[in-house]
């Protein structure tokens, strides 16, 4: 752990009035009336280093946040020590948050531990989007467990976990990745479609669940373009760059 970073930062709309409380390598910049991005300074995530950011909408409010660029997750000095950056967003009625951040490329010897938790109140919206890349291009990939836990009117509507890893047989193997070098999800809560549905391209595989209440997961696997491509489609907005 020895160098490991420790960050926060914190955003919050309430009363018409966007705040916000950064500091490196996690910093916030405004972008727009109702959006911030996510700029991360100094390299990294390294192994080791624990970031977080806390969202907080008040009754009516909406929020979009995206990230500045890739997230490039690498080895730190201690080989097993797990980089992590955790999002916590509390959502008051009739609040809207879009979390979509560019893609994470989890490099080769990294271990990645992201997690989102949602705590939304009834009539709130809530769309997470995310995309995770095995590797720099001629990688396999390091390892990713990715978790998700969200609440709905103080009830438990979704708590999941997606473990990948680029250079294990299994969770690299046909029960598992098979052998694609990204995936990607779209939650929904509250709004947006809740059926079920699904398809198949050369590149790319995708499903939609509904959950037990108001929302859906779209879970996407195939090449880095075509899951981009479908969380595109899917009225995401989220367009890779990584190669």
């Amino acid at each position: 752990m020895t160098g490991a970073v420790l960050a926060a930062a914190r955003v919050s709309v309430t009363g018409g009035r966007l705040t916000w409380a950064s500091a490196p390598p996690v910093v916030l910049r405004r972008t727009g009336p109702r959006q911030v991005h996510v700029v991360a300074v100094g390299g990294g995530p390294l192994g080791g280093d624990r970031l977080g950011l806390e969202i907080d909408l008040g009754p009516g409010e909406r929020l979009t946040v995206h990230s500045a660029a890739a997230t490039l997750v690498q080895p730190g000095r201690d080989p097993a020590a797990e980089a992590s950056f955790d999002v916590v967003a509390r959502l008051a009625p009739g609040a809207d948050l879009l979390w979509a951040p560019e893609p994470t490329v989890v490099c080769d010897g990294a271990v990645w531990a992201p997690s989102v938790r949602l705590e939304v109140a009834e009539g709130a919206t809530a769309q997470v989007v995310e995309q995770v890349v095995l590797g720099r291009a001629g990688q396999a990939g390091g390892r990713c467990s990715s978790s998700v836990d969200v609440t709905f009117g103080g009830r438990s509507l979704l708590a999941t976990t997606t473990v990948l890893a680029g250079g294990d047989p299994a969770l690299a193997g046909i029960g598992g990745t098979g052998g694609a070098r990204s995936v990607g999800t779209v939650v929904r809560v509250g709004a947006g479609p809740h059926g079920e549905d699904g398809g198949i391209d050369d590149d790319v595989l995708w499903a939609r669940s509904p959950l037990d209440g108001p929302g859906s997961v779209l879970s996407v696997v195939g090449t880095v373009r075509g899951v981009a491509r479908v969380l595109a489609a899917d009225g995401a907005g989220v367009m890779s760059s990584v190669g």
